[in-house]
Order: C-alpha cells, then sequence, then structure tokens
C-alpha cells in the first residue's frame, strides 16, 4: 500500500502488551541475527566485484571498515550507503544486507560499520556513517564507484541513521534515502520503552534515562531535521510493526510532504519488524 495523504488521527502509543511483546521479538530478530549473519558472506556473482573490510576510519583507536558490492561496468557505478540495524547495539556489516541485490543492477553497495552504543554515545554513530560517505567520495573511484551519486538506505536503527544522513548531507551530496521501518521520533520511542530503573536501547545510545536526555534525542530525531533541503525519501515499513510503531514512519511521511521534500510511505501489508 504506497501512501501518497496524511491523515491526522492517527493512533499513537502501543498498549503495553504490544510493547513487550516487541522487546522480545527484537531479541529474538537479534539471536537469529548472530546465527545467521555469517551467510550474507557468499562468493562473488557474475559480473561483481566484493571488497572486504576496507578501512575508512578510527575515531578514538576503533577501526571501521565496510565492504563494497561492486557491479563490473563500463563506467563507475553509482553506489548506495548501507547502514545495518540492531537498536545501536547489536549487528554487523555482514548482517541483512537488504540491497545486496542492486549489483544486478548496476549500482554498487557499501555496508558499513558503525560504533555500538556500548563503544561511544550518540552522534558518534553518525559521525561514522558520514565518515564513510566521505571516504567513498575520496577514494571510491579506485573502486569502481562514483560517489557523487550516492544514496543512503538502511533498516531500524539504520534507518534512522540513513534519514539522518540524508539531512545532515544534504541532498547535493546524498542523491536519495530509502529508510526501511526507520526509528524517526526518538523523544517519542524512548518514551514508550521507558521502565524505571532500568535502560532501554535508547537509553543506552543516548547516555541515559530519555528524560535527561532530550535535546540529545530530538538531535537523534531525523523529524526534528526535515527541510526543504532534503534528498527524496522512499520509506517501507511493516503495518504490524510492534518493534518500531508504524506511527513514526507516518509522522516523518507528513512533515516532509508539508516541507515539499519529494517523499512516498509504503505500508507492507501484514508485516512485522524486520521483514
Amino acid at each position: 500500500l504506497a501512501m501518497n495523504t496524511c491523515s491526522s488521527n492517527r493512533q499513537q502509543a502501543s498498549a503495553a502488551g504490544e510493547i513487550a511483546a516487541g522487546l522480545g521479538r527484537l531479541c529474538s530478530i537479534i539471536t537469529f541475527l548472530f546465527v545467521a549473519g555469517c551467510t550474507t558472506y557468499g562468493p562473488e556473482r557474475p559480473g561483481e566485484k566484493i571488497y572486504r573490510d576496507v578501512l575508512f576510519a578510527t575515531p578514538g583507536g576503533h577501526k571501521l571498515r565496510m565492504d563494497l558490492y561492486v557491479p563490473k561496468t563500463a563506467k563507475p557505478a553509482p553506489v548506495v550507503l548501507w547502514i545495518f540495524g540492531g537498536g545501536w547495539r547489536f549487528g554487523s556489516k555482514g548482517y541483512h544486507v537488504n540491497v545486496r541485490d542492486l549489483t544486478t543492477a548496476g549500482v554498487a553497495v557499501a555496508s558499513i560499520q558503525y560504533r555500538l552504543s556500548q563503544d561511544a554515545v550518540y552522534p558518534a554513530q553518525l559521525e561514522d556513517c558520514c565518515a564513510a560517505a566521505q571516504w567513498l567520495r575520496t577514494n571510491g573511484s579506485r573502486y569502481g564507484i562514483e560517489a557523487r551519486r550516492m544514496g543512503a538506505s538502511g533498516e531500524s536503527a539504520g534507518g534512522q541513521l540513513a534519514a539522518l544522513l540524508g539531512a545532515v548531507e544534504g541532498k547535493s551530496r546524498i542523491r536519495a534515502v530509502c529508510a526501511l521501518y526507520p526509528a524517526t521520533d526518538i523523544i517519542d520511542l524512548g518514551r514508550l520503552y521507558a521502565k524505571p530503573g532500568k535502560l532501554s536501547l535508547i537509553d543506552k545510545l543516548l547516555g541515559g534515562p530519555i528524560e535527561e536526555k532530550l535535546d540529545l534525542a530530538a538531535d537523534a530525531s531525523p523529524i526534528d531535521h526535515v527541510s526543504p533541503s532534503l534528498p527524496p525519501f522512499l520509506i517501507i515499513h511493516g503495518e504490524r510493526d510492534r518493534v518500531v510503531p508504524l506511527q513514526q514512519s507516518e509522522r516523518i511521511f507528513c512533515v516532509l510532504a508539508e516541507a515539499g521534500v519529494e517523499s512516498q510511505l509504503m505500508v507492507v501489508t501484514d508485516k512485522d519488524h524486520w521483514f
């Protein structure tokens, strides 16, 4: 279902039981990714070259690497910078690379690592994404990549970072964003998951309880960075998502439309998170 209009009477927070179910589901998903993630490291496909573990930054001594999937084309290929999800605390550049098949259409994929929340709090994750984009602009041509035609994409936490990257870099540097079930309002989502005496994944991203980090949470919220300078957005979200509520995508879609940003929201029927 492609959404081209906004509705002002959306329901807001989920029931407490659904929140708990969503957290349990997220933990199961993360466990599955750790077990199955290595299967993404398949051999090169015909007409493709893979460059593994390319070092692009060393913030605070953390070695950050990317995997490049590059089609063998006559001219340098446009590239999508892919950002994995996992609650900003789990995952790796090799897990669940949803845009992996773009190489068959002549588009390169740069799947990047970023610092997780146990290593550094926000905005370190966004800084790492910006560093990866800049590295591609400086060095991409050596790998058959035309980084002046760069898009950003990611799922869940990675969708939040892809949206932020498009916002802070602007449409002259990030040509399009595709965000899959992204967290777009960190304040609302942080309050949804807040529990007394226990830090949620969002609290850990921010370095403390959400109510003590409201300014930082706003800075981490793509919805608070919308302006006419943003690139086109494609947002994809499951209708039955119990981890990141569909309202997170509906609201930013409306704000993008109000700002005159070309955008589309695709709601996928009967799908939960990480489909």
